[in-house]
C-alpha cells in the first residue's frame, strides 16, 4: 500500500500521491473521471518543482496570451473556467475511500503525472492568493485519470494532439453573433449566406462568402473614412475586425438592420468595381499605378462615393429604398471606378513624389489612404 500524502506535501522516500476531495467521481472502462473545484486544485501546482514532480511536458509558460486569458476567465467567469478543457492525469493507481457525508469520498491518485493541463493548474496556483476560496469553489474542473495501458495511450495522443487540432479563428465565432444569425435566416432569393469557414456552394445557387460580404459592406460603409475598408482588405485585417463583436467598426457593418437585399447590393457594387479595375490596361498599374494592385479596396470605397447620383449609404439595407441601385451600379460605377483609380494614382504621385519605400509596403498603409481620400476626387 502506498502511503497517502496531501497535495502540498511529499515524503522523499515515498511515491507521490495526490489526494483530492471530489464533487463526483466515476470509474470508466479504462480510466476515471473526477470533478474537482479550483479551490481544491490550486495547491497542486503551487510548489516551484510541481512540473518536475508531476512529470509535465513543460514548465509554466508565464504570461502568454492563452494563460492571461485563462486567468481573466478564472477571475471574471469562474463557472466557465472548467469548460476550457479537461486536465489529463496519468497514475499508477487510483484509490477511492468512501466516507459518510458531510465529508464525502476522497480520491488518492498514486504516482500522479500531468499529461495535459499544467498551464491551467499553474494559473489556478498563481491566482489562489488573489481570489477568495469561495470564488475558486465556483469553478469545477474535470480530471481524466488514466492508468495502465490507457496511461501510455494518453501520453502518445496528447504529445502530438496539436497536430490534429484545427485552430479556432475569429471567423469561426461569427456564428455566435445574433445579427449574423438573423442575416443567415433572411430571404436570399436563389442564393444563401453562411459565414463559416469550409462551407461550399451547392449546385442550386449562389453562396455569399463572409470575406466578400465583409469587404463589400466595408466599401459601402457610411463612415467618412475608409477604416473598415482598410481592415477588410486583408485576411489578417478581417480577422481583427471579426474578433470584437462590440467594436464600433464591427457594429457599423454587422448590425440589427442588416438585410439580404442590402448585402446583395453591396456585393454587387464591390464586385462591379473590382471587375472594372481588373479590366484596366496593365500599363496603368506601373509606377504609382501600383496603387491599383495593392490598394483596390481604397479605390472601390472612394468610387462608391463618387457616382453622379451618390449612393444613399444610410439606406443600403432598406428593401423599400426608392434609389435605382441596380442602374447606378451597372451603368455608372464601372466608369467612375476607372476615373477614381486614375485620380487617386495621380494624387498618390503628388503626395509622395520622393518615395523611398516599395509600393507593395506603402500603398496598403492606412495613413496613405486617409491622405488620399481627403477632399473630392
Amino acid at each position: 500500500m502506498n502511503p497517502i500524502f496531501s497535495s502540498s506535501e511529499r515524503a522523499l522516500s515515498a511515491e507521490y500521491v495526490l489526494s483530492l476531495r471530489p464533487l463526483r467521481v466515476a470509474q470508466l472502462t479504462r480510466s476515471w473521471a473526477v470533478d474537482v473545484t479550483a479551490a481544491d486544485l490550486a495547491l497542486v501546482a503551487a510548489p516551484v518543482e510541481a512540473p518536475r514532480r508531476l512529470l509535465a511536458g513543460r514548465g509554466y509558460l508565464g504570461g502568454t496570451e492563452a494563460n492571461r486569458g485563462l486567468a481573466r476567465m478564472l477571475a471574471d467567469r469562474p463557472e466557465d473556467f472548467g469548460a476550457a478543457g479537461h486536465i489529463v492525469l496519468g497514475a499508477e493507481a487510483v484509490e477511492v475511500q468512501h466516507a459518510l457525508r458531510p465529508f464525502g469520498d476522497s480520491v488518492h491518485v498514486i504516482g500522479a503525472e500531468c499529461i495535459d493541463g499544467m498551464q491551467r493548474l499553474k494559473v489556478m496556483a498563481d491566482m489562489r492568493d488573489r481570489l477568495p476560496r469561495e470564488h475558486l469553489q465556483r469553478s469545477v474542473l474535470r480530471l481524466e485519470i488514466h492508468c495502465g495501458p490507457a496511461r501510455d495511450r494518453a501520453r502518445r495522443v496528447y504529445d502530438v494532439a496539436d497536430r490534429y487540432l484545427n485552430i479556432s479563428t475569429a471567423q469561426d465565432r461569427l456564428i455566435r453573433c445574433p445579427n449574423i444569425l438573423r442575416l443567415m435566416q433572411g430571404d436570399w432569393e436563389k442564393g444563401d449566406f453562411d459565414p463559416r469557414r469550409g462551407m461550399t456552394t451547392g449546385p442550386q445557387g449562389l453562396r455569399f462568402s463572409m470575406a466578400d460580404v465583409t469587404s463589400a459592406l466595408a466599401c459601402l460603409s457610411a463612415d467618412p473614412l475608409p477604416l473598415a475598408a482598410h481592415l477588410a482588405a486583408t485576411g489578417e485585417g478581417r480577422e481583427a475586425l471579426w474578433e470584437d463583436h462590440t467594436s464600433p467598426i464591427y457594429r457599423s457593418l454587422f448590425h440589427g438592420q442588416m438585410t439580404p437585399v442590402g448585402v446583395m447590393r453591396a456585393v454587387e457594387a464591390w464586385s462591379t468595381a473590382h471587375a472594372a479595375l481588373a479590366a484596366m490596361p496593365k500599363k496603368s498599374r506601373q509606377g504609382y499605378g501600383h496603387l491599383i494592385e495593392y490598394a483596390p479596396e481604397l479605390i472601390c470605397w472612394k468610387a462608391c462615393r463618387a457616382l453622379p447620383f451618390p449612393l444613399p449609404l444610410h439606406s443600403l439595407h432598406d428593401p423599400k429604398s426608392a434609389f435605382a441601385w441596380e442602374q447606378a451600379i451597372e451603368r455608372d460605377l464601372p466608369a467612375v471606378t476607372v476615373q477614381t483609380a486614375v485620380s487617386l494614382v495621380a494624387r498618390y504621385q503628388a503626395a509622395r513624389p520622393n518615395r523611398s519605400r516599395p509600393y507593395k509596403s506603402e500603398a496598403p498603409e492606412l495613413e496613405l489612404w486617409r491622405e488620399l481620400v481627403e477632399g473630392p476626387v
